[in-house]
C-alpha cells in the first residue's frame, strides 16, 4: 500500500508570521520537517502545498516537490487535499498530513504510525506522547487527547483533559501534529460541514469524531517541539544543539 506525504506550509501564520522560512540554526523550518520525512522508509513520496512563491522557491532550492495552491484554503488538510484532488497524477492508498511546524518529529514515529495504520486498516489515525509537564497541561496550544481502551480517540481539547481531580502524579497525552489518511476518508472529510465542536475548540480533527468516523492514536516514544512562536525558536535550537553535542 502506497503512502504519500503532503507538508502544508501556508505564509500567513497569525503568531509567527512567514513560519515556515524561520530559519532554525542553519535551515528554513520547512526544510527541518522534510528531511525527518525524507528519512521514514514508509513513505513513498513526499510533497510540500503552499500558497507563497517565497516558500515555493525555497522548497525547489533544497530538492522538494512543491505544489502551489490557493491562499484562501482554510486549513493545513484543505490544502492537502486540494493537491490530492487537483494535481496528483497518482494515487496512493494513504495520505499522510504532517504539519509544517514540526521540525523533530521522529521518523521512526512515522514509520511506526504507518505500520500499525496498515497493521489495523485504520481510516484515520495519529500519535500521542505521554508527559507530565504540569505546565504543558494547562497551555491551551498544546493540544490533549483522550482515548477508549482500544486507542480510538473519545476527545481532542485545548483544555486540561481529562481533569485530574486530587492526582499528584499524572501523565497526559499530547498531540503531534500529523495525521494519516485512507484516501477515501480524506475525501469524505472534506465534503462534511465544520462541526459545532471543531468551531469551538478550533481543532478539525473533532470533525471526524463529530461524524462518526473514527480516530486510533498510536503512542509515540518521541515528544516533538512544534514551532509557533519566538520562544519555541529557541527551544528547538538548543535541542538541536544539545544533539548535535551528544553526537560528536
Amino acid at each position: 500500500m502506497k503512502v504519500f506525504c503532503i507538508i502544508p506550509a501556508r505564509y500567513g501564520s497569525k503568531r509567527l508570521p512567514g513560519k515556515p522560512l524561520v530559519k532554525i540554526l542553519d535551515k528554513p523550518l520547512i526544510q527541518w520537517v522534510f528531511e525527518r520525512a525524507r528519512k521514514s522508509s514508509e513513505i513513498d513520496r513526499i510533497f510540500i502545498a503552499t500558497d507563497d512563491e517565497r516558500i515555493f522557491k525555497e522548497c525547489k532550492r533544497f530538492g522538494a516537490e512543491v505544489f502551489m495552491t490557493p491562499s484562501d484554503l482554510e486549513s493545513g488538510s484543505d490544502r492537502v487535499f486540494w493537491v490530492c484532488k487537483n494535481l496528483l497524477k497518482e494515487k496512493s492508498d494513504y495520505i499522510l498530513n504532517l504539519q509544517g511546524d514540526e521540525p523533530l518529529i521522529s521518523p521512526s514515529d512515522i514509520n511506526f504510525l504507518i505500520k500499525k495504520t496498515k497493521e489495523k486498516m485504520c481510516e484515520v489515525s495519529t500519535l500521542g506522547y505521554l508527559i507530565s509537564d504540569k505546565k504543558l497541561f494547562k497551555d491551551e496550544n498544546i493540544v490533549k487527547i483522550v482515548c477508549d481502551k482500544e486507542g480510538k480517540a473519545i476527545y481532542f481539547s485545548r483544555s486540561p483533559i481529562p481533569h485530574l481531580r486530587g492526582k499528584k502524579n499524572f501523565k497526559f497525552l499530547k498531540h503531534i501534529g500529523v495525521y494519516l489518511y485512507r484516501r477515501d476518508i480524506l475525501e469524505l472529510f472534506h465534503s462534511l460541514p465544520c462541526a459545532e465542536l471543531e468551531d469551538k475548540e478550533s481543532l478539525e480533527q473533532l470533525r471526524l469524531i463529530e461524524h462518526g468516523i473514527p480516530v486510533w492514536v498510536f503512542t509515540s516514544k518521541n515528544d516533538t517541539y512544534p514551532v509557533d512562536t519566538e520562544q519555541d525558536i529557541k527551544e528547538v535550537e538548543d535541542f538541536l544543539k544539545t544533539q548535535k553535542h551528544r553526537q560528536s
